[in-house]
């Protein structure tokens, strides 16, 4: 057909299949999704050098569930791997493109804070970004996300979404899930700058501090205290995440924190649980429903909504550091996401490590220590023998198998309760005899 301008226009008689082969893959043939046909996906892959993203066409029956942040299978180099989809895109750089083998779930579990997260960290630690997700994101389990995708459908149309949790306020949060038990009175009552801490952070604010704990037992404990912190934090309508070295720790923690939060408002991160109730509580966390998170080294990636608090304990512990490459300190994990969330950060021990003390003495945190009559009232007065004091009062105590002043001291001790002598190494005498 000529139109009035004499130019020849050949018309097509099947509509249809003109606009089938337009959105259609030229190469493998396959049908693409009719917006946003092409996916950005981190491989996982310890090789170095794929450590970027790589462009994949997406099929149409695989568009609704190929969302940012889910698993899937992709080809690569004549090999079956998995990786995550970080974006969708309208188009790419590269002019051949390999679909989509499978998406495993459509639970979103890779949120863009934990991707900015390990980015950061990978970038720390001369890492790649795949390792950092095997330690932050939990392996999956089919059965669990069948549920997690049921209870999601189920729920009422007016209700918040629950990847995406409505931000509240205290008073707001205290009406809908139940007023959280009152803290009680300051732990940190005599600690320099403790009780501005704890004030800061319930009014929403973010804090940086490096608490230097006195007890581990007792109502005025380092798990009492940090949480305590957490509590105010809760109040404020925020969530928390506190990592501990080991399992003990964790159980200290995990009763204290029970005494001042409601039931069910926390959960435990730990590899020790097993699968199944390590990824039961990430998903629940993942999906709102729980804003307080304690555990091991994994849990300083949990993907908290809105947090306010990240706390870590005995950060010179070297169970913190993770045993696979890149090696990555959880301290330095929950500094940079403090820095990135703008949250209030806690580093607490017994004594303080070298990094810690760094931290104090750029300004970035501050000290939150015991008052010297607080100290002297808890702590246990330790003498020093070998000192130039007790030198000139004892010439002999070098020489000695036991110091004078160690000698009267045990001695005076008898006369309330047993003395424990604590020495390097056994001797030559198998047994100790008292005359």
């Amino acid at each position: 057909m000529a139109s009035e301008s004499g130019t020849g226009v050949q018309l097509s008689l099947l509509h249809g299949f003109v606009a089938r082969e337009r959105s259609a893959d030229p190469h493998s043939g396959v049908e693409l999704a009719a917006e946003l046909p092409v996916a950005k996906v981190l491989v996982e892959s310890t090789l170095p050098h794929l450590d970027r993203l790589f462009d994949y066409s997406v099929p149409v029956e695989l568009a609704g569930n190929a969302l940012p942040g889910v698993r899937v299978r992709v080809r690569f180099a004549g090999r079956e791997l998995n990786g995550y989809i970080t974006a969708r895109a309208a188009q790419s750089g590269s002019a051949r493109l390999t679909p989509l083998g499978k998406v495993f779930s459509p639970v979103p579990v890779l949120t863009p804070e934990i991707l900015r997260l390990a980015e950061a960290v990978a970038a720390r630690y001369a890492g790649s970004v795949s390792d950092v997700l095997r330690v932050a994101i939990p392996p999956r389990v089919a059965k669990l996300d069948k549920e997690h995708l049921a209870e999601r459908t189920v729920s009422p149309p007016s209700a918040a979404p629950a990847a995406v949790p409505t931000p509240r306020s205290g008073p707001a949060l205290n009406a809908l899930e139940g007023a959280a038990p009152d803290p009680g009175p300051s732990l940190l009552q005599g600690y320099h700058n403790g009780n501005a801490f704890l004030t800061h952070l319930g009014a929403g604010g973010a804090p940086r501090g490096v608490l230097s704990a006195l007890q581990g037992f007792g109502p005025h404990s380092w798990h009492r205290q940090l949480a305590q912190a957490i509590a105010h934090c809760y109040s404020s309508g925020r969530g928390a995440v506190a990592v501990v070295p080991d399992q003990r720790d964790l159980l200290l923690l995990e009763q204290a924190v029970a005494a001042v939060l409601p039931p069910d408002s926390f959960v435990r991160l730990t590899a020790e649980d097993g699968p199944t109730p390590r990824y039961r509580n990430f998903l629940r966390v993942l999906s709102g429903e729980v804003r307080v998170v304690l555990g091991t080294r994994s849990a300083a990636y949990a993907p908290v909504a809105e947090p306010g608090l990240f706390c870590c304990w005995d950060d010179g512990d070297d169970l913190h550091v993770e045993r696979r490459a890149p090696y990555q300190h959880s301290r330095d994990v929950l500094l940079l996401r403090a820095e990135q969330q703008g949250a209030a950060l806690l580093l607490a021990g017994h004594s303080r490590s070298t990094e810690a003390q760094r931290l104090l003495m750029t300004g970035w945190a501050q000290p939150i220590n015991p008052e010297r009559t607080v100290t002297r009232s808890v702590a246990a007065r330790v003498i020093s023998t070998s000192d130039s004091f007790e030198q000139e009062r004892d010439p002999l105590a070098g020489l000695a198998r036991l110091p004078q002043r160690a000698w009267q001291s045990a001695k005076a001790a008898l006369a309330h309760g047993p003395v424990l002598v604590q020495v390097a190494r056994a001797g030559y005498a198998p047994s100790l005899a008292c005359h």
